[in-house]
């Protein structure tokens, strides 16, 4: 009887089972089972890449057209600041009710004296009626000593502009490696659950080997509720998986700004990358390209731009001014129309210390902007390092992983062989295909976690 089974168990194992490649297991085609139709329908999914979920992230995420729209209102800012440097014109019209009675009196002889005596003879009181009126004036005012001052303040501006471009480089590059972390968890639940759909058929065969084994009375009954444990097992572990890589998927197309509902699968991640730069190298780097440190820097030289421009305000104002003035309906009593072009200074010689004290308070800000350079660059030091040591503590990790994957292959290798030689029944065969697809699963898992480790690394130098 026993030789019968293990008999079956090699008809069946010999003609059902072939060694796959390094992501496979036997293939179950050939198995007596029914094919999953959950499986199947996972195969027929579009396929996602890293670069496309990225690229669509990049055109789409909220808070990144949040970071490039405060870019355009700084732009907008500067240029409107730039339009100071040019003349301000002002017109400035009344038209009115007149309230009371306005009169101007001519006294005697205010017009001359001639042949014939003053002009006027006596003093002439002329009333203006209460009626409507109207006045207009025009001041054009071309800044002259102030475009120094000018200059230094639209330099701050720009400078200030370009630290809001860096914030969105910042909140590009975060929108990436969220993506790429995002992606790798999508990629580590559907490697698992490929793993687990892979060994289920194998499964059910040695619940469909056990119960007739059991009706042949060549297993005890603890063997038939062991393998529908096992199988219960499996199942379970399925359920649970397809939920993490439904997660993932969800919190991926959130990030991409797509709808949540929508399904795919995503490629596999390639090898790991084993030429990695030094730490002084990626140290070196960071200090260069990291925006935040960009910005820090921007930011003093930002602050310095302040401190002259307000030093610049004991500079008198002078301008060159046009100014013309007209009134309408003053029955020609007043002048109507005036016109003026000239120089224009306005100084206050006391501001009783008020703008040596705004000018020091600006040199201690651009004192605190530099403590702020050696503070962020220091932190981006230790951000390097410590995500250095992760990415070697992962390749690490993927280094045992593949031996352990290398290992259970060759066991399976071995099992199989003494199987076809009756030399083991046909259940250390299904543990050693177990153990395969538990070791690719972490061998898929250490290789996930090696490339989240790099994308983490990417981060912290400002690499994209």
């Amino acid at each position: 009887m026993q030789r019968t089974f293990r008999t079956a168990c090699l008809v069946f194992t010999v003609g059902a089972l072939t060694l796959g490649a390094r992501s496979q297991t036997f293939a179950p085609s050939a198995l007596p089972i029914a094919p999953d139709q959950s499986a199947a329908r996972e195969t027929n999914l579009p396929q996602l890449t890293l670069d496309q979920a990225v690229e669509q992230a990049i055109a789409n995420n909220s808070n990144l057209k949040t970071a490039s729209l405060e870019s355009r209102r700084a732009a907008d800012e500067l240029a409107a600041a730039r339009t100071r440097r040019l003349a301000n014109t002002q017109v400035t019209a009344l038209g009115a009710q007149l309230l009371t009675k306005p009169s101007v009196t001519f006294p005697a002889g205010s017009l001359g004296v001639y042949g014939s005596g003053p002009i006027p003879a006596t003093n002439q009181k002329v009333e203006i009626a209460r009626k409507p009126t109207g006045t207009v004036n025009v001041l054009v005012n071309q800044p002259l000593s102030t475009q120094y001052q000018l200059h230094l303040q639209l330099t701050a501006l720009s400078l200030g502009l370009e630290g809001t471009r860096e914030d969105e480089e910042r909140a590009r590059l975060e929108v990436v490696d969220r993506v790429r972390r995002a992606y790798y968890t999508v990629v580590e639940a559907q490697s698992t659950l490929d793993s687990l759909q892979a060994s289920l058929p194998y499964y059910r065969e040695s619940r469909r080997l056990a119960s007739e084994n059991y009706r042949r009375e060549t297993v005890l009954e603890s063997d038939l509720l062991n393998a529908d444990a096992q199988l219960l097992n499996v199942q379970n572990a399925i359920s649970d998986a397809e939920d993490r890589v439904a997660s993932a998927e969800e919190q991926l197309n959130d990030l991409m700004a797509r709808d949540i509902h929508i399904r795919f699968r995503v490629a596999s991640v390639g090898e790991a990358d084993t030429d990695l730069p030094t730490s002084e190298e990626l140290e070196a780097t960071a200090l260069q390209a990291r925006p935040d440190v960009k910005k820090a820097k921007l930011q003093v030289r930002q602050a310095g731009y302040d401190a002259r421009a307000k030093l610049a305000e004991y500079i008198p104002d002078i301008s060159l001014a046009f100014d013309y003035y007209t009134t309408a309906n003053y029955e020609n009593i007043l002048p109507s129309n005036i016109g003026t072009l000239g120089l224009s200074l306005r100084w206050e010689p006391w501001d009783w210390g008020r703008k040596r004290h705004e000018y020091q308070a600006k040199k201690t800000e651009e004192e605190q902007a530099r403590v702020g350079v050696g503070a962020t660059e220091r932190a981006v030091l230790l951000e390097v390092r410590d995500a250095h040591r992760q990415l070697e503590n992962a390749r690490r990790q993927l280094s045992l992983s593949e031996a352990s994957e290398r290992a259970a292959r060759q066991k399976l290798k071995e099992v199989q062989e003494q199987v076809k030689h009756e030399a083991a029944l046909s259940r250390a065969l299904y543990q050693a295909q177990s153990e395969l697809a538990a070791a690719d699963s972490q061998n898929q898992q250490a290789l996930t976690a090696f490339w989240k480790a790099r994308a983490d690394l990417k981060k912290v130098i400002g690499e994209q």
